[in-house]
This record gives structure tokens, sequence and C-alpha cells, in this order.
């Protein structure tokens, strides 16, 4: 690798995380319009909650529509081990993430989720075009290992 490449990888490693932080800033809040402007037009998503497999930017903003509409603003949402991986104008970038929120409805959830991101530098922006989310499972039981903590 040259140092001209690194250096532009270390530069994007930057900007990455910049637009993570925008991210998180927007789910805390629930600012739907600034969560738009993360997400590729054709992104793919393997979401937390059915189906398999979410087609399209519209449909990721729909699920983060969705938890606006359930959860107490401002959410409580951690990103721990934040890692960044770059090279030329694609990246992946994996972390754990903690959401603790209130329901509006009553109650509360606090669990931890994997997260998997992988971005692409379109048109000089850094998009997410494909996203996972996910829980372990608990084989014995078929049901989701929501009570883990790192």
């Amino acid at each position: 690798m040259t140092t001209h490449t690194t250096s532009h990888n270390a530069v994007s490693e930057v900007e990455i995380r910049e637009r993570v932080e925008v991210l998180l800033d927007a789910v805390r809040t629930g600012d739907l319009d600034a969560v738009k402007t993360i997400f590729a037009p054709g992104l793919v998503s393997f979401d937390i909650e059915p189906p398999l497999r979410h087609l399209g930017a519209e449909k990721k903003w729909a699920n983060w529509e969705r938890v606006f509409t359930v959860f107490e603003t401002p959410l409580e949402y951690e990103v721990r081990d934040l890692t960044v991986l770059v090279d030329g104008d694609l990246a992946v970038v994996y972390s754990l993430n903690h959401m603790n929120a209130a329901l509006k409805p009553g109650g509360k959830i606090d669990y931890w989720l994997r997260w998997t991101a992988a971005w692409q530098k379109i048109d000089g922006q850094w998009l997410i075009v494909h996203d996972q989310v996910s829980v372990p499972t608990n084989f014995e039981t078929g049901t989701a290992a929501m009570d883990l903590m790192p």
C-alpha cells in the first residue's frame, strides 16, 4: 500500500466515523431526516425485524420511523468497539450497540445488538450500502439471546 493510499484511507476512516456520529445523533433524537442522509438508495439491509432482507433505503427509513414511533426520545444508544476498515472507496464497519429505551406505551428495553455495515463512497459521500443488525440465538430454545452483555 502506498503512502498516498494509506493517508487517503486514514482520512476516509475519520469521515466514516463522523458519519456514524451523525447516525447516532439522529437515532438518539429521532431525527428521521438525518437518518435518511446515511443510507444509499440501493441499500440491502438484514435488519433485526422481519423479513429476512429489506431492499432499498426506504425500507430502512420505515424501520427507523417505527422505532421513533414506539420509543420515547431521546433514546439511549451506545456504540462500543467501533471498528472501521477502509480500502479505497469501500469500507466495513462493525460494533456492539447498546439500546436502552422506554416504550411509549410503558416498559423498557435494554439489550445489545451486533452491527455490521458496508459503506461506499458515492458521489463524494460515504453511504451505507449494506447493513446488518443481529442478536445471538439460543439454539436449545430457539429464542433470541437478548440478555448478553459485552
